[in-house]
Parts: C-alpha cells; sequence; structure tokens
C-alpha cells in the first residue's frame, strides 16, 4: 500500500502532500525534521520539540546501534518509547560516515568496516544489518546502506559508489522483504518503511543511471544523497533535478542534509517532499537566529538592551517571552539557557516556514523569485 499522497502541486513544480508512517503519525509535506542523532535534539526535550511544529525527526540508527546498542533499544520499546516521542521517527544508515573522519571506512562489495567513535573498535556494516538495526529501533523510516562518495570524487570513484549503492540497495529490499522479520521488532512497533537513497556526485548521467535502477526496485520512498558536501549550489540544485524528476510523483522524495531557509525553498520547487538538516540547532549553538533579515548574531552589541523579541510576528514560545536584550545577556554570561532558547526558535522558524510554502503550493502562488524571508515576512 502506498504511504504517500500528492494533493497538490503548483505550476513550478512545488508539492504538498501527506506522508502516512507505520506509527499511525500522518505527517504534511513538505516537511523538515530536526536531527537527533543520538535520540536526542540538542538541547530540546520531547515537548519543547513538538511545541515548535515538528512532526518527525531523523537519528543516526549506526551511532545509535552502538551505544546504547540495538538490544538496549528493542528492550526498552524502541526509539519512539525511549524517548517519549509520539511523532515520526526517520533512521539513517551510517552511510554518511563513510566520509567522515574518525570512521577510517574501509568499503568492501560485503560492506564496510568502520571505527566506532566510542570504542575505537572495527564494526562491520552491511546492508542486511542496517535493515535488522532498523526493525529492532522501531522506527518509522529505514535508510538503506548506501555507498556515499567524498566530494571531489573521480568518475571512476563515482561510478564505483552508485554500483555499490545499487548492489547494497537489491540485498537490503530482499532482506527486509524476508520471513519472520517482524519477530525483530520491538513489542507493539509495526515494519518500518524503507526508503533508498540515490548517488551518483555531480554526474548528471551517474544520477540519472543511479535514480532508474533504483526506482525499479520499487521503495516506497526515495533520499536524494551526496549531495550538500561541498559542490557549488548550481551544481547541486542541477544534480538535485536529475533526481527528483526520474522519482515517480506517489514517492516521497527526501533531499538529505539541507535546511537553509532559501535553499529549501528552491528545492522544494525541484519537486522535494521532506528535508533534514542540522543547520537550525548548530547555528543556535553558535548565537546565530533566523530572522526576516536573515541569520542574525545574538552576540551583536545591536541587541544589547533591547526590548523586542528576536522577531516582532513569531509565535514561537520564545519571541512570545524574551527580548533580545535577554538573549543577548544569555550568550554573553555563556549561561546554557540561551543555546536552548535560539534551538526553539530556530526549529520553529523552519517549521513555520515549510507550513507556509505549503499554503503557497496549495494556492498556487509559490513563485522561484520568492526568498524564505518573503514567504515569511
Amino acid at each position: 500500500m502506498n504511504c504517500f499522497n500528492v494533493g497538490s502541486i503548483s505550476q513550478y513544480g512545488g508539492r504538498a502532500g501527506k506522508l502516512r508512517l507505520p506509527s499511525g503519525v500522518v505527517v504534511e509535506t513538505p516537511m523538515f525534521m530536526p536531527v537527533a542523532t543520538k535520540m536526542s535534539v540538542k538541547t530540546l526535550d520531547p515537548r519543547e520539540l513538538k511545541e515548535t511544529g515538528t512532526r518527525s525527526l531523523i537519528t543516526n540508527g549506526f551511532l545509535l546501534s552502538l551505544e546504547p546498542g540495538s538490544d538496549v533499544i528493542r528492550s526498552l520499546g524502541g526509539m519512539h518509547s525511549m524517548m517519549d516521542w509520539d511523532g515520526g521517527i526517520f533512521s539513517d544508515s551510517g552511510g554518511f560516515q563513510f566520509i567522515r573522519k574518525g570512521f577510517d571506512a574501509n568499503i568492501l562489495e560485503e560492506g564496510v568496516h568502520l571505527r566506532s567513535p566510542f570504542t575505537g573498535v572495527k564494526v562491520f556494516v552491511t546492508p542486511e544489518s542496517v535493515v535488522d538495526m532498523h526493525i529492532r529501533h522501531g522506527v518509522d523510516v529505514g535508510m538503506v546502506l548506501d555507498h556515499c562518495p567524498p566530494f571531489p570524487s573521480t568518475r571512476a570513484q563515482t561510478i564505483d559508489s552508485v554500483n555499490r549503492t545499487v548492489y547494497w540497495a537489491k540485498r537490503s529490499k530482499l532482506r527486509a522483504g524476508a520471513d519472520g522479520m517482524e519477530e525483530m521488532l520491538p513489542e507493539g512497533r509495526s515494519m518500518p518503511l524503507f526508503f533508498a537513497i540515490t548517488q551518483g556526485g555531480v554526474e548528471k548521467d551517474l544520477r540519472e543511471e543511479c535514480t532508474r535502477k533504483l526506482v525499479e526496485m520499487d521503495f516506497p520512498g526515495y533520499g536524494i544523497g551526496g549531495l550538500s558536501i561541498g559542490e557549488s549550489k548550481e551544481d547541486m540544485f542541477r544534480s538535485l533535478g536529475s533526481s527528483t524528476s526520474l522519482i515517480p510523483e506517489d514517492r516521497p522524495r527526501y533531499f538529505m542534509g539541507v535546511g537553509d531557509p532559501d535553499a529549501v525553498v528552491r528545492s522544494v520547487l525541484s519537486g522535494v517532499d521532506v528535508f533534514d538538516s542540522v543547520f537550525p540547532t548548530r547555528n543556535a549553538r553558535h548565537r546565530s537566529v533566523f530572522t526576516h533579515e536573515g541569520r542574525e548574531n545574538i552576540r551583536a552589541a545591536k541587541w544589547r538592551g533591547i526590548d523586542s523579541p528576536i522577531m516582532e510576528d513569531c509565535d514561537c514560545s520564545v519571541c512570545k517571552r524574551f527580548s533580545r536584550g535577554y538573549m543577548y545577556h544569555l550568550f554573553k554570561a555563556e549561561e546554557p539557557l540561551g543555546p536552548r532558547l535560539a534551538t526553539i526558535h530556530n526549529v520553529h522558524y523552519l517549521q513555520e516556514l515549510v507550513k507556509r510554502i505549503r499554503i503557497k503550493i496549495i494556492e498556487n502562488e509559490l513563485d522561484p523569485r520568492i526568498s524564505a524571508a518573503e514567504i515569511m515576512g
């Protein structure tokens, strides 16, 4: 049964839909997901996260399979239960760790050896073990293992990445459909949806080839990976279009790792439905908040003693209660409350942005010339 329905498509390609998740949650798209790498969106309680308008988040299944461990997560009822989170949970596979320092990836056809950041011991990850991991964690959407190449990569390296990504996707599909997999679920949880991830770097023909082959496997949804890792914006959006244009209309398109407000707007116009990024939370911890004028530095002298909120017309809990002057003081005094409040505001801003984008799609008013600030203004 299809999990996704597109209700409206604007004249410029933006899509408004609904995604039904195995936990029973129905989320409206476009949708932005904060990153909860270790089952926590940094500094926020799940109740605060929900108050920002967040309905789904993404974790890193690979890291969590190491600590606290998949057995522990399953025994405690799965990620939803551990986090006391009744929204959706997507979970990444560990493929992005291939290009991260310290993981010392040794990539083979069978799988990949990665160094645990907790113990320093090498662990072996396979497409099958990733499927099992997502099931044991009881998540809604599990991303299958893919091979994300670094940027820049040679054409030969990118071809190798595409071939391995397709091969691993086939193995993941077989594993997910095997008999008896439900026995690994935490009690009361349903089988996850498994999304494939398109690769191909910025090589148009390779990205199209990868997308076509993955689409032939008929996954319920598709991530677009291997972008926003160093390439130019124009290369990024050109490559994004090479994937989204080939993904069937009735499948959700998930652009992984993008959270800059203007990039979100432009990506929606390219047919993207789902986003995730550390952009709003990381900026908040580094004293940067989103406003109508773009990002502003909370420690700027002009904030000192100002008795007005971060944004006058923002209805987040922070703007309703606290002034710019207080925010300046908290960051100046290095009080932990400062990053917490800034995070609430930034995540709310992204959620309000995608909400307004959705309305504009439905009303057929999403214009390619409009900026995020104009949508929020």
